[in-house]
């Protein structure tokens, strides 16, 4: 828990900075998730090893910033020894040190080392490093200097786990198994009853552990590791992980799995969750929260590893180009691939921008976006290639185009639409048949930008300053004087008069764009342009700083800085929020104002502890009432009833009151117990219940509201649970003595 004194700071530096971007899309379809760290119930770390990020949240993983770092050598391997202090190993015998949870880190690199391919520490000083050369590597002082020793090995290193300072183990490839008696001075190969190579390691004391593997192979040792077993597993899918807590194991793998254990091992359940999708790491929290990262993916717990829900989904890793809104809550942007991102693609939003998903428009480079409040929009790329929607490119329908690429795009109905690009055949498009034949309406130029004021005055601009109108809807063109021979971007106009365009730098008119005046203040690289009325307006660079105009673009001040290595190629002011898109699939947001509708804070239960991120004020609620002490992210709830809670953010904007949560206190004491594997769960009436410990315990089932409505006696060390007498919902099981309680769900 944070001291006052740390909230009041920390208050002070979300005041002082206000106005900040987030990044809305950290995770995308290339990301490759390496490893978790949970430092509480909500802040967590992650690494990006296939884009060599560093990412970190603060909300039990909701959304994540991105460290303002790219890590050239490729992230692999994560170990965090507190809140502040961690490592990672990296490529080429990199290894990145921090003692500020990764606001900034310091390097070492140990020649010859090669690719790391697990770390293993037993305190915060003495640790091991294992590479896919074959290498083991030791260090006495927490990573600043590390010692080669020798393997007798030149296969890949996959596993790598030390009991304590002497006893540790290697895994490799080619079913390599290592131990080592002596800190790693020296290592022996053990023949174990494996076919292919351990990925992970756990032991409960310096002579019992597991293993678990390739084709989901799982063995044990009840010797130090001098001899080994194997066991029965659920699940022939390769198993790369492995979370330990107490008797609570978690292991994950290729093809969505995920292996479960509550009794130390002796018996797991399997699931998969996502057959397309590999997984790499799990960590949960004593709460009973916890994060789980693979390939695109970020999941969460709140009951222990039992179920788990996708809170991150990866999206297009593409460079957005442009964007554009129906309505303050539906929009979408669309993006190619190049050097700003490795996939073509379209992704869409449905709640303003704060979450965005991928839309199924087929592979072209897509370079232009609009939509209209009704749903309608259209869609431009290379080669002509074009779609149009109906629904906010929910989905959208394929259409021949004209021979040029396009760069921008203006729907007037299902029917109508006007396309402008270049290169070759530059110029503008028109349709009235929904994209069945196009017309060329303008001829020359490469156009960068479309805006109409109504259905008949309109304006495009592109490369060397070009620009021209229409005042019958596209039909006929014809070039204005332009006062500038430099790129246009954007187009914007408040009327049939007033209006504005920016690219390297800007300009305004106030007669319909017969004559324009520059704006010297504005900078170059200026991607978009916006006013909310003639005084107030917004200009967006591409390296992300936001200026902000309160004389109709005569001065500009600084409102957001610019983040560390983007480039934004286009944005929108929704709701007292800017929306801006750029390279490598990010899209950004900035809050200049409350929205219109509040925002509802999430909230995250795990029995009775209950979560939410962290804003600069929060206020927990019980029915109704303020509870004095309750202004952290997380709470404990001490008396049944009704939680709620109300969060205001750093612009001074209060939440509405989220989703209440019900907690209900069964009054027992602190787990003595293991609680028992319950499956299935959720089910539909009949449930079995395997414990840890064979000992008699009295059963029982209670609902929300805490009435007790089923006891049964149990000795053996399963038992068959029936409730099929009872309605569909969520009830809490317990036993008398023991400490221990669960959700039961019937459907």
């Amino acid at each position: 828990m944070r001291t006052p004194s740390t909230f009041l700071l920390l208050l002070a530096a979300h005041l002082l900075h206000a106005q900040t971007w987030e990044l809305v899309t950290p995770v995308k379809t290339r990301s490759d998730l390496a490893a978790v760290h949970l430092h509480s119930p909500t802040d967590a770390i992650t690494i990006d090893r296939t884009l060599g990020y560093v990412l970190r949240t603060s909300d039990a993983g909701d959304s994540w910033d991105r460290m303002p770092f790219n890590m050239i050598d490729v992230p692999r391997c994560l170990v965090m020894f507190d809140d502040q202090r961690g490592i990672i190993g990296a490529d080429i015998g990199r290894f990145y040190r921090t003692t500020n949870n990764w606001n900034s880190f310091t390097t070492v690199i140990l020649n010859g080392f090669g690719n790391a391919g697990r770390l293993s520490f037993v305190n915060d000083q003495l640790g091991w490093a294992a590479s896919e050369s074959g290498k083991i590597a030791r260090t006495t002082d927490g990573g600043a200097t590390w010692t080669l020793q020798t393997s007798g090995t030149t296969n890949a290193l996959v596993g790598l786990y030390f009991v304590n300072d002497t006893l540790g183990f290697a895994s490799g490839t080619g079913a390599v198994l290592l131990r080592t008696s002596n800190g790693g001075d020296t290592w022996s190969p053990i023949t174990a009853p494996i076919t292919y190579n351990m990925r992970a390691f756990h032991f409960f004391d310096a002579f019992t552990g597991l293993a678990v593997g390739i084709g989901g192979e799982i063995i044990r040792t009840t010797d130090a590791g001098l001899t080994w077993t194997q066991q029965p597993s659920p699940t022939t899918n390769s198993l790369l992980n492995l979370f330990v807590r107490d008797n609570l194991l978690i292991a994950v793998g290729n093809g969505g799995v995920v292996m479960r254990s509550t009794n130390g091992g002796d018996t797991w359940s399997a699931q998969v969750l996502e057959t397309n999708q590999d997984l790499y790491s799990a960590y949960i929290d004593p709460s009973g929260i916890g994060l789980l990262t693979g390939e695109a993916r970020v999941y969460r717990t709140t009951d222990h590893g039992a179920t788990w829900t996708a809170v991150q989904i990866g999206t297009f890793h593409t460079k957005l180009t442009k964007v554009s809104f129906g309505t303050d809550q539906l929009g979408a942007a669309a993006g190619w691939q190049t050097m700003g991102g490795l996939e073509n693609g379209v992704v869409r939003t449905t709640d303003g921008g704060r979450h965005w998903a991928n839309a199924t428009t087929g592979s072209a480079t897509w370079g232009g976006i609009h939509l209209r409040a009704d749903g309608v929009g259209w869609l431009g790329g290379g080669v002509g290639a074009n779609r149009s929607t109906s629904n906010y490119f929910a989905t959208s329908t394929n259409h021949p185009g004209p021979n040029v690429a396009i760069r921008s795009t203006w729907a007037f109905s299902a029917s109508t639409a006007i396309v402008g690009g270049g290169y070759v055949n530059g110029g503008c498009y028109r349709t009235t048949n929904g994209g069945s034949t196009w017309q060329q309406v303008l001829t020359g130029g490469n156009i960068y930008d479309i805006w109409f004021v109504n259905d008949q005055l309109g304006f495009c601009g592109g490369q060397g300053g070009g620009l021209a109108r229409t005042t019958d809807g596209g039909i006929t063109w014809e070039w204005l004087t332009s006062p500038t021979n430099s790129d246009i971007h954007s187009l914007f106009f408040l009327n049939d008069t007033l209006g504005y365009f920016a690219g390297n730098g800007g300009a305004r008119t106030t007669d319909g764009g017969d004559t324009w005046t520059l704006l010297p203040e504005l900078p170059q690289f200026t991607m978009s342009i916006f006013f909310t009325d003639p005084d107030t307006g917004y200009a967006v660079q591409y390296s992300g700083y936001v200026l902000r105009t309160t004389d109709g673009g005569d001065s500009w001040d600084e409102v957001v800085p610019a983040p560390f290595d983007v480039g934004m190629n286009d944005a929108q002011l929704v709701d007292g929020a800017l929306l801006a898109v750029g390279d490598h699939g990010d899209v950004f947001r900035a809050a200049l104002g409350c929205p219109t509708t509040p925002h509802i804070p999430a909230v995250l239960q795990s029995g009775n502890t209950l979560c939410t991120a962290y804003r600069p004020t929060i206020q927990w609620y019980l029915n109704g009432e303020p509870l004095p002490t309750a202004t952290w992210p997380c709470i404990t709830a001490t008396e049944p009833g009704t939680y709620t809670v109300v969060v205001t953010d750093a612009l001074g904007c209060t939440s509405a009151p989220s989703a209440p949560v019900q907690v209900v206190i069964t009054d027992v004491e602190t787990p003595t117990t293991a609680a028992p594997l319950l499956y299935p769960n959720p089910g539909t009436g009949t449930y079995q219940l395997r414990f840890a410990e064979v000992r008699p315990r009295l059963l029982q089932l209670h609902d929300l509201q805490g009435r007790l409505l089923l006891q049964q006696r149990s000795t053996g060390p399963s038992t068959l649970l029936t409730l099929e007498h009872l309605p569909a919902g969520l009830y809490v099981l317990s036993a008398e003595g023991e400490g221990w309680g669960m959700r039961v769900v019937k459907e």
